[in-house]
């Protein structure tokens, strides 16, 4: 990976299996992660500045404020998609998660969630059932804990939680989503190890 690598992915010209080997190799390596965003912050703050927002920037770049946030490839196939779901009924509206036991499931719509540090962009729950791919350090060994909230006037509210769920490779964890009835508004994914004090890995989704 080197820097052109980097320009190509921060313009949007990484795409399909370019774009998730580079989001798994961020995960892999910290430092080159801090490139990508250092990289996408001076771009961003150069915009700003194009647009005339100068006093914003100055701010922000005299109160860094880190954020690690979701990059997404939202990767489309055609094929059906069918097992059995728990269905978990709130006033919310339906949230089911299931896990991933066919290949027809991996070979459905696809939403994967990288941890990148400085994406801008928030990923997108389409009305559909879609596999979700989530990419970090796992423990080949362990069961995982799966949660969606919903953020409400910045209040998080828990829909439901997939148990013990195992890694299928120590950087990816895929689980199977419905959000079809979800309302529209922002959510975050909760993955936790079990019997683990480490931090959860929180990825913020956003349905339209």
């Amino acid at each position: 990976m080197n820097q052109t690598r980097i320009e190509q992915y921060v313009s949007g010209r990484l795409v399909g299996r370019e774009a998730e080997e580079f989001e798994t190799y961020c995960v892999a390596n910290p430092e080159f992660a801090k490139q990508v965003e250092y990289e996408q912050r001076l771009r961003a703050g150069i915009a700003e500045v194009a647009q005339g927002s100068t006093a914003e920037f100055v701010r922000a770049s005299a109160e860094p404020r880190w954020k690690l946030a979701a990059a997404a490839s939202v990767i489309l196939a055609i094929g059906a998609v069918s097992w059995t779901w728990v269905h978990q009924s709130n006033k919310l509206g339906r949230a089911v998660m299931a896990a991933v036991s066919t290949d027809t499931q991996r070979n459905g719509p696809t939403l994967r969630l990288a941890q990148v540090r400085g994406a801008e962009s928030v990923p997108t729950l389409a009305p559909r059932v879609m596999r979700v791919e989530i990419v970090g350090l796992f423990d080949s060994a362990a069961l995982y804990n799966i949660t969606l909230d919903r953020i409400e006037d910045q209040r998080s509210r828990t829909l439901t939680t997939l148990y013990g769920q195992h890694p299928n490779s120590p950087v990816t964890l895929e689980f199977m989503l419905d959000a079809e009835d979800l309302p529209a508004g922002s959510y975050t994914v909760r993955v936790h190890k079990q019997a683990s004090d480490e931090e959860s890995l929180d990825f913020g989704v956003v349905k339209p």
